[in-house]
């Protein structure tokens, strides 16, 4: 009989988390279901747990306000799982962690701040941000794993060199995109005369799926693709992504993209001010319905006139991400 790993993860259309955790978690458990019985502890945001549930994972559901311990230590009554793996906007659980510390339970934290509570076994956050990556309590109590080295990409791909010509272009704000930051920048940014063409991506928690319909109508120039399998690969065939800065930041990174970042939340304009100092991409900052359209029209605009530029955006962003975090991962949970 194998073994349990419970996965304690959340996502869906709630604001502060998305879909990022959620795809994480689930490349890990494609790779260590030969070997161990996946279960993942979700709380019931229903889109999040649809997505999970319609990849063959088995999901045990708590409440959207259940923080408790004590709720997980009744899981692990009922699973005894070898191994527990946290992928969460912030960690607040302090009494499972010595709980399972004290029967030999494996905990794996995966952070993205800095707000890790409790000693885990393992930490892990792949942040280029140094300020979200400071762990002052947890040195010498537990092994840490730190930077874009364990940045998690299921397959690597071919790497596209970068083109003369900008002539395809994506938007891409996430696996639900809770701010409509899809609506705004299509409505503000794609004209009738643009010369290139424009790639939507639609996450799985999307919803305002009518009202991208209206825009697009029959115009060839824009195409639109929900929750795309082939995600990666399309995104290598772009020559601008206009993004976020979540999972899919870094996976530009890896393929050497360069981006606009439309940061969603607070904590991303910090990762997005950092990532255009690192790479000489742009930024746009909190979105603003008038200043923020002429930003991105602007930076649209330099990428297409200006491969010299676009060119060291390439080396720089590749720099940041190998590819190679996945066998890491698995190499420190094993």
């Amino acid at each position: 009989m194998k073994k349990v790993i419970l996965f304690r993860v959340d996502g869906g259309k709630v604001w502060g988390i998305s879909t990022g955790h959620i795809r994480r978690s689930l490349i890990l458990a494609n790779v260590l279901s030969s070997k161990y019985k996946i279960i993942f502890v979700m709380k019931n945001y229903p889109d999040g747990v649809d997505f999970v549930k319609n990849r063959g994972i088995n999901v045990e559901l708590i409440d959207i306000n259940d923080d408790s311990d004590a709720s997980l230590i009744n899981l692990c009554a009922k699973y005894s799982p070898e191994k527990i793996i946290f992928d969460l906007y912030s960690n607040p659980y302090t009494d499972l962690l010595e709980y399972a510390h004290a029967r030999q339970i494996q905990t794996i934290v995966f952070d993205i701040l800095g707000k890790c509570a409790g000693c885990p076994d393992i930490l892990i956050n792949d942040s280029f941000v140094g300020d979200f990556t400071k762990y002052p309590h947890l040195i010498n109590k537990t092994r840490l794993y730190l930077g874009t080295k364990y940045f998690i990409i299921a397959k690597p791909i071919k790497i596209i060199p970068i083109r003369h010509k900008v002539k395809d272009v994506m938007i891409t704000m996430g696996g639900s995109d809770p701010a409509g930051l899809t609506l705004k920048i299509m409505r503000s940014v794609l004209k009738d005369s643009m010369d290139f063409t424009a790639h939507i991506i639609l996450g799985p928690s999307f919803t305002g799926h009518k009202e991208v319909y209206d825009i697009v109508k029959s115009r060839r120039n824009i195409k639109v693709h929900k929750n795309p399998l082939n995600f990666l690969k399309l995104l290598s065939l772009q020559d601008v992504v206009i993004t976020a800065a979540g999972r899919t930041l870094y996976e530009c990174a890896y393929l050497g993209k360069p981006v606009i970042i439309v940061p969603s939340i607070d904590h991303e304009i910090v990762v997005s001010a950092e990532y255009a100092k690192l790479t000489g991409s742009f930024y746009v900052g909190h979105w603003d319905d008038v200043i923020s359209p002429a930003k991105i029209i602007k930076a649209l605009d330099y990428y297409k006139n200006n491969y010299s530029k676009r060119e060291p955006i390439f080396k720089s962003s590749r720099n940041l991400v190998d590819g190679s975090g996945l066998k890491r991962i698995l190499a420190i949970i094993n």
